[in-house]
């Protein structure tokens, strides 16, 4: 999650159109990849954006990073959910943004998973052997730090980054490393091809991952525009949690599986109330400065009052962050 200088250039050169034409799409970061970004599948199921009078026609899904951020700095309208680690950066880089709620705060099913046969059961049983992450300054980089240095085995296992989750997983298929990030839904579609050794979410059981940006300058002439999409979510998100069977379908058809896997892949989310209204977590938020302190990308905790503006959200999804 590392924000490539190219932002800083971006953010010099960026003239805003602040007349919302919304003949446009939305940037989601790694939409239809992670289930965080169901929401947006069953907003554009179900016609959302035309009823709440948005001419919005689809989701470009934006690869993660910084790269999700310039898709919406470039685009005809200026809103996207990316990586919080990204919204920071771009801040930090210059560029005026407003983080006006939040998608997830909760890591979701990201574990760490060694083959089935290797004699490894637990996180104890990396000690002396290597450890694939996706990249540097990724939340994978954050969660297996942070994993190592509360047992104890900081420095006692070789931790390497392979530059995503499938070069990753192919490493631990040939050998090459002991253990590899996995998510669904494939660790649920394929539950004997692997050993799950722990949950990220066992390290950080709150982390605000993702949120929804904008300009400031954008914000400051378009609010109702904004609440209007942050509404458009904030009912699907409701859809989600009380139509589970038709939200399964939707997430099969998105996310190509079948319907019995859809069905067997959702449920675990539902306990973890993985998708937020908008409302942002104060645990998941110090989590997030937590993981970027772990990896060097901050050297002290983030000032959220520079990012964070709750304004436009709903006053029941309002929270006392009590952010310093």
């Amino acid at each position: 999650m590392r924000f490539h200088a190219v932002v800083a250039s971006t953010a010099m050169a960026l003239t805003l159109a602040v007349t919302p034409a919304f003949a446009a799409k939305i940037t989601v970061s790694q939409y239809g990849r992670l289930v965080a970004t169901l929401p947006w599948a069953v907003a554009l199921e179900k016609g959302m954006f035309k009823q709440a009078g948005l001419d919005i026609d689809g989701i470009t899904a934006g690869a993660g990073g910084g790269t999700s951020l310039r898709n919406m700095l470039a685009g005809e309208l200026p809103y996207a959910e990316i990586a919080t680690s990204a919204a920071i950066a771009g801040t930090l880089a210059g560029v005026e943004l407003k983080a006006v709620a939040s998608s997830s705060n909760h890591i979701g099913e990201l574990t760490w998973a060694a083959k089935p046969d290797a004699g490894i059961a637990s996180i104890k049983d990396l000690v002396g052997k290597k450890v694939a992450y996706t990249s540097p300054k990724s939340i994978t980089e954050m969660v297996i730090r942070t994993a190592l240095k509360r047992e104890g085995l900081t420095g006692k296992v070789e931790i390497l980054p392979l530059g995503g989750l499938g070069p990753a997983l192919t490493a631990l298929a040939q050998g090459a490393v002991a253990a590899a990030p996995f998510n669904d839904p494939a660790l649920t579609i394929t539950p004997d091809k692997y050993k799950v050794l722990f949950y990220g979410h066992q390290y950080y059981p709150k982390f605000t991952w993702q949120v929804a940006v904008t300009t400031r300058e954008f914000a400051g002439k378009n609010p109702q525009a904004l609440r209007k999409i942050l509404d458009v979510h904030r009912k699907a998100v409701e859809f989600v949690y009380g139509n589970r069977e038709e939200t399964a379908r939707i997430y099969a058809k998105v996310w190509e599986v079948s319907l019995a896997e859809a069905s067997a892949i959702l449920p675990k989310y539902y306990e973890w109330q993985h998708w937020s209204r908008g409302d942002f977590s104060k645990e998941g938020l110090a989590a997030v400065t937590d993981g970027l302190i772990s990896v060097g990308e901050l050297k002290e905790p983030f000032d959220w009052n520079r990012l964070i503006d709750q304004s436009l959200l709903d006053e029941d999804l309002r929270r006392p962050l009590q952010i310093p």
